[in-house]
């Protein structure tokens, strides 16, 4: 009993210190059979692992992108994250995602470069380190830009 106290509550203190962006849900191709939609955006300046944690160099923070796959063929596909930039165009700069990570409420370190299998939906949170004092609004996949676009 103890030690799910204690799970819980560091689940809970590692992610009250982020701050969640509410995203309009809209399909995205990430590849003629592969469709995705980006989740929601959080924004934080640290990741906890289950040795520690992470801490964005000063400066910066992090931001994480959640993003669920789907797809629509009967086999299986390749999916590369090092697909996806953030983009800062105040900076000219692109961001590539650090780390992938599998969603839930532990962090869980994913494969940069995986698959998808046939008919199947897999859900990803990809971690980005951005400036500070920008909110991210560019996602580039493949050489196209999208406009992540923000409830109100």
């Amino acid at each position: 009993m103890k030690k799910i106290l204690l799970l819980s509550l560091i689940a809970l203190l590692s992610t009250s210190c982020y701050t969640a962006y509410q995203v309009i849900p809209k399909n995205y191709q990430y590849s003629e059979s592969i469709s995705f939609t980006i989740d929601k955006i959080e924004e934080g300046k640290s990741v906890a692992t289950g040795n520690g944690s992470y801490h964005a160099s000063r400066g910066n923070k992090f931001v994480f992108v959640f993003l669920t796959f789907k797809n629509n063929l009967d086999e299986k596909q390749e999916l590369n994250f090092d697909n996806f930039l953030l983009l800062n165009p105040k900076t000219k700069t692109k961001h590539k995602a650090e780390w992938s990570m599998v969603t839930g409420p532990f962090n869980v370190w994913g494969k940069i470069d995986s698959y998808i299998r046939k008919g199947d939906e897999k859900s990803r949170k990809l971690v980005f380190i951005f400036p500070d004092e920008d909110k991210a609004n560019l996602l580039m996949v493949k050489d196209e830009i999208i406009e992540i676009e923000y409830a109100k």
